[in-house]
Parts: C-alpha cells; structure tokens; sequence
C-alpha cells in the first residue's frame, strides 16, 4: 500500500474542508482555508497528519463558522428585490385635478366654448372627485341657468302681454319697436353673463374646496 505524501494528506484535508464550506460567505470561506493551509504548509507526512488531526472534522469547522456568521450574511435563497412601487396614473394627482378645476372655471374665458368643453373633461378624467361632484360641477350651472332664462322669458312674454292689452281700448296702439325673436332681450342677456362670468367660474372653485385634503387612492 502507498503511503500518502504529505502534499496528498494537505490536498485531500482542503478539498473536503471547501465542501463543507460551500454554504459559507466567500470571504469567510477564503479566510479560514488560508489559515489552516499556513498551518499545513512546510510540514512532513506525519506532521501533517498528527495536524489534521488536531484541527478535526472539516464540517465540524463548518458548522463553527456557520454559527459565528450574522444570519444576514449567510448564502442562501437569493434576495429577490422588492417590486417598484407603480406611479399613480396622472388623472389621480392633485396636480391634475387642480388644472382640470381652474380649466373647467375660467377655460371658456379664454377660449370661448371650447375651452369649458377641455376643462369639463378633465374635471370627467380626474379620479379626486365623486361622480356626484362632478355632475354637480358641470350640469347645475346650465340647469340653473336654463331655468333663470325662462323665468325672465315668461316674465317678460306677460309684462309686454299686460301693455298691449292695456293700450287696445284707447284708439291708436302705442307704438312698440320691432323686435328681432332671435336676439336675447336685455333680461335674457344678463342670465347668459351669470352663466359665463358667476356659475360656471364659481362650479370649478367649489371643486378645489371639496378637493382639499384629498389624496390619490
């Protein structure tokens, strides 16, 4: 039977010491092996095995190490990164809801017609309004409004109804101005500016006071 050098009993010793090692940290791993290999190195056959001998079980050493090392640092399941967390989607930012708000009030100012129709939109788009508030942003003005037109129409449709009927017994009919049906009479154009110029304005202000202290969801 050959008997083993001491270059096969060092060998033999640091590979079973690097399987029992695997699960350590590299650096861990590194550091331990370096110091038994100083150990080992320079000696003969039988120093070398009386050496071994004193050192012991490589997975015992293993095990030693495992136990000293912080659990943070252990190798095992890599860490899986936490998922990003996704951006809130543009309609949901007070940012948003704000412009769609001072849009919806003042964007027919600026561009006539369409620019309420832009503002209504968004104000429709932004997720920091219940569907109640925004119906009552964008209908009730034109509601009130419609009705405040007819009011005065009928008003006015009695009261020149009422003057005509008073001048019919006396002879020659008072003279009455032409008057064009499809022109607004002088109450019906001051409903038209408080639709403009009061409700409207005033619908998108009341959305930014019932968006305050709102968040996206």
């Amino acid at each position: 039977m050959t008997e083993l050098t001491a270059d096969d009993l060092r060998a033999d010793y640091l590979a079973r010491l690097d399987e029992a090692m695997r699960n350590l940290p590299h650096g861990v791993a590194s550091d331990i092996r370096a110091g038994i290999l100083e150990e080992l190195q320079g000696l003969d056959a039988e120093a070398t095995a009386a050496r071994i001998a004193h050192l012991g079980d490589p997975v015992v050493i293993a095990d030693e190490a495992q136990a000293e090392v912080p659990s943070a640092t252990i190798v095992g399941a890599p860490t899986i990164a936490a998922a990003p967390t996704p951006r809130p989607p543009a309609t949901s930012t007070r940012g948003f809801a704000i412009a769609a708000a001072l849009t919806l009030s003042f964007g027919g100012i600026v561009v006539p017609v369409v620019g309420w129709f832009v503002g209504a939109a968004l104000v429709s788009a932004s997720a920091l309004w219940r569907a109640w508030e925004k119906a009552i942003a964008i209908v009730v003005p034109f509601v009130v409004t419609g009705i405040s037109f007819l009011t005065v129409s009928t008003l006015t449709a009695l009261a020149s109804s009422e003057t005509g009927s008073s001048s019919s017994g006396t002879g020659t009919p008072p003279e009455v101005p032409a008057v064009n049906p499809l022109v607004p009479g002088v109450g019906e154009w001051h409903v038209l500016i408080l639709l403009g110029f009061l409700l409207v304005p005033l619908s998108g202000l009341w959305l930014l006071w019932r968006l305050r202290g709102r968040t996206a969801g």
